[in-house]
């Protein structure tokens, strides 16, 4: 389908290891953000008396428009973006372990490991400290610091730049893993490696321009494993 994995990755390669977070560090099957959305549509169904069916469509409208449902109630419907955040991730999730091996690997990485989120912080630290891998990351950007500016908004990316303190100078070099195949474009447009987890997502759009993706796996361990230490 397009050329991947042809280049290989040392645990010294970069100094900035991105990571996406939800369905990124954690298998997408275990249906974590399927929770999250439903949330969403029971938010927009409260908030503006619709059906489930009306709401299912603006959710999708504004996620296509917007990039991500909320940016585009805020926008539109100038909804409260924290009554919003704090009513969607009100969810337990029993599906996600400690795992002992995503530990070992995300450790053997040298240089500044980071968390670029569209979810707010607390939703990335519970996910991150049910996995066991809170501890390992230098620094969490999430939506709120991006003012609820998403990914894939290239404005977006040139915040999380700045706020991480991403350089390209002197041969400094960075790398996104993410797993929605439109958010690794704009990484490729600002200068860095781009790791894709494989999914059906967006993946209609692209299935003919895949020359912003650098490596593709089927989850994060198989691209953490292709890393050489």
């Amino acid at each position: 389908m397009f050329k991947q994995n042809s280049v290989s990755i040392y645990k010294d390669s970069y100094d900035f290891w991105i990571f996406d977070l939800d369905n990124t560090l954690y298998d997408i099957n275990l249906g974590v953000f399927k929770k999250i959305s439903k949330r969403i549509t029971k938010f927009i169904i409260d908030e503006f008396q619709l059906n489930e069916d009306k709401a299912k469509v603006l959710q999708r409208e504004m996620y296509l428009k917007y990039g991500l449902t909320l940016r585009g109630l805020i926008i539109e419907k100038k909804i409260n973006p924290d009554k919003f955040l704090d009513f969607v991730h009100d969810v337990d999730h029993p599906e996600l372990k400690t795992d002992n091996e995503l530990i070992s690997l995300l450790k053997n990485l040298s240089g500044k490991k980071c968390i670029y989120t569209n979810a707010p912080y607390s939703h990335a630290k519970k996910i991150l400290t049910l996995l066991g891998i809170f501890d390992i990351f230098d620094d969490i950007l999430d939506i709120k610091n991006t003012d609820y500016i998403p990914k894939p908004d290239i404005a977006s990316f040139e915040i999380m730049k700045r706020k991480l303190g991403i350089s390209f100078e002197f041969g400094k070099k960075s790398i996104f893993v993410e797993d929605t195949l439109k958010n690794l474009k704009p990484a490729k447009q600002i200068g860095m490696s781009t790791v894709w987890m494989e999914n059906k997502l967006n993946l209609e759009e692209f299935k003919k321009d895949f020359s912003f993706v650098d490596y593709s796996f089927k989850n994060i361990k198989s691209f953490l494993k292709f890393v050489k230490y």
